[in-house]
């Protein structure tokens, strides 16, 4: 039992630090590109980006809208490719905690097919709108690139240590995400 919560503890641990760090190499995406395109008052939040983009273009603003997903597809790359040469629960951790913010995606598509118009404000949308595609497009992507990172890493998780192995990675997101909602805005106000 004590290796148990010593293991579990460790998971805890790890995921305060993975899951921050995969939410602000995200943003950072959008911060980059915002001053690679010369916009103003930009500004790094815990959970966003700001900044006044009145002198860019639309094709400017939908780039710097779509870095930020590009960022997590390739932490998500990058930990596969670790994760497939040694298992480590820190790359399965990572693999999982970065898409977390694009299950977005499954809401909007559910209302969309539901017949409603949403406009909501999450990355896929606006880079969508800016470019003047359908939104769907986009999101339907996603939302499948999220469901197989789910399906791969819980499989490798499971091969793992089957169920115990699962539980910790979930408690060890949950709590990174938690510790970040808490402390992220003071941070990163």
């Amino acid at each position: 039992m004590k290796e148990f919560i010593l293991k579990s503890l460790k998971y805890i641990g790890f995921g305060i630090l993975i899951v921050p760090f995969s939410i602000i190499t995200h943003e950072l995406g959008h911060f980059l590109a915002y001053h690679l395109f010369g916009a103003s008052n930009i500004q790094l939040h815990s959970l966003s980006v700001s900044a006044d983009k009145d002198a860019l273009s639309n094709s400017q603003i939908a780039v710097a809208n779509i870095v930020g997903p590009l960022i997590t597809y390739l932490t998500i790359g990058l930990a596969y490719f670790a994760a497939r040469k040694n298992y480590h629960f820190i790359w399965i951790i990572l693999a999982l905690a970065a898409p977390l913010g694009r299950v977005v995606n499954f809401v909007y598509i559910y209302f969309r097919l539901a017949g409603y118009d949403p406009n909501p404000n999450f990355d896929e949308f606006n880079f969508s709108k800016n470019l003047d595609i359908e939104p769907l497009f986009p999101s339907i992507f996603t939302a499948l690139l999220v469901l197989a990172v789910f399906v791969i890493f819980f499989k490798k998780a499971w091969k793992e240590n089957g169920f115990s192995e699962i539980s910790r990675i979930i408690l060890s997101i949950i709590v990174g995400v938690s510790v970040w909602s808490l402390i992220g805005g003071f941070i990163l106000p």
